[in-house]
């Protein structure tokens, strides 16, 4: 089997997210995901980070942990196709691997029902 790319790239459409997509704030960890269901079949994920975020080595680490989580999560997406973008706003964050998959199973699951109460 192909491995997927889950990483979303394209400038246009992460534009319609931003502009179109629902969001979820969490101000306690300075984090903002914007979600949008997708034509695809399966789920896309970026995580980008605001202009004040200091240190290429840290931003990477934040980037490949919350891939990771999502990677794994995918199962709990299964038939529900979004495109997910997650915003952390703060240098001084530290998140570990297990929170940020806590995080994802809970916002997972947010979605599914945000995307469900839609239709």
């Amino acid at each position: 089997m192909r491995k997927r790319n889950i990483s979303l790239k394209s400038k246009i459409e992460i534009q319609k997210i931003f502009k179109e997509g629902k969001l979820i704030r969490f101000s306690n960890l300075n984090l903002k995901m914007f979600y949008k269901s997708n034509h695809l079949v399966y789920s896309r994920i970026l995580v980008t980070f605001s202009k004040g975020f200091r240190g290429s080595v840290k931003r990477n680490r934040i980037r490949r942990l919350f891939k990771e989580a999502f990677r794994k999560r995918l199962e709990l997406l299964e038939g529900i196709a979004l495109d997910i973008i997650f915003v952390v706003s703060y240098s001084k964050l530290t998140l570990t691997y297990f929170s940020i998959e806590s995080l994802m199973k809970g916002l997972v699951l947010r979605c599914e029902r945000g995307i469900g109460e839609s239709k």
